[in-house]
Formats: structure tokens, C-alpha cells, sequence
């Protein structure tokens, strides 16, 4: 029996892309993260900081429509310190597609990020979608669309 997509509002193509894409974490070191594969990097981060889960997050694009570089930095500046109000560590990282087809989307990576956090931070930054890790370092793809 051959997997089916979830029912979404987001075109297939796009979903495949987001699943395609190399989620790079460049603190506290470089490694990169893909969908539906176990990270060893990543469990050494839960190791070493005492966590179980951690998101991967952008407000850069919205809904995946092209925006301004002010624009983004402004909303990613501001998803940055929304989550440091809240006491959590902010990572740099960078969403990479492989094919080079679409620039990266500056990122952050957010351990300790528990899924309904993730989630409404992707829906109030009006995100297509999340990346999330559980305590098993498989990171998956949250669609919020």
C-alpha cells in the first residue's frame, strides 16, 4: 500500500520541497538535519543540554511568498526575541534546498522547543510549516495548513 499525503491546504510540490530541504544547524556546531532520518548530532545536543525535543523555525517568506530582506529580518528578529522572552535558547541556522533552486531562509533551531510551542509559533508567524524533533532525534516535518 503506497503512503499517503496528508490532506493539506499547501501544493504537493511544495510539501516535497520543504521534505527535500537540508535543515542546517550552525550552533553550537554545524550539522544538518533531514526529515524522517535520526540525527546522531541531535542527540548529542539533547545530551549535552539536558533536553528531549527541540523545533526548527523561520518567519522569513510567510505562507512561502517571496518578502522583503526587511521584512524578514524584522519578523525574525522578532520570533527570536519572542522565544528568549520566554527563556528558550536560540540557535542560529540556515534552510538550505539542495537543488539551489530557492536562497536559504535564515532559521533558528530551538532546543528544548515542546510541539505545541513549535506549532503556534509556526501558525503565528504564518508558516506553512515546522520542523520538530521528539526525544528519538527523528526530525519530522509538522505541516500547519
Amino acid at each position: 500500500m503506497q503512503d499517503k499525503q496528508p490532506m493539506t491546504a499547501i501544493p504537493s510540490d511544495l510539501v516535497d520541497a520543504y521534505l527535500n530541504t537540508d535543515f542546517t544547524v550552525i550552533e553550537p556546531f554545524p550539522f544538518t538535519l533531514h526529515i524522517g532520518k535520526h540525527s546522531t548530532e541531535l542527540a548529542k545536543v539533547y545530551k549535552k543540554m539536558g533536553v528531549s525535543s527541540a523545533g526548527y523555525l523561520t518567519a522569513w517568506n510567510p505562507y512561502s511568498s517571496e518578502t522583503t530582506a526587511d521584512d524578514n529580518a524584522a519578523a525574525q528578529l522578532f520570533l527570536i526575541q519572542s522565544l528568549s522572552l520566554e527563556g528558550y535558547p536560540t540557535l542560529k541556522a540556515l534552510g538550505v534546498d539542495p537543488s539551489g533552486e530557492w536562497p536559504g531562509e535564515e532559521s533558528v533551531f530551538v532546543p528544548g522547543l515542546n510541539l505545541e510551542r513549535a506549532k503556534s509559533l509556526g501558525i503565528k508567524f504564518g508558516q506553512n510549516a515546522i520542523v520538530w524533533a521528539d526525544s528519538d532525534a527523528v526530525p519530522q516535518l509538522v505541516l500547519l495548513r
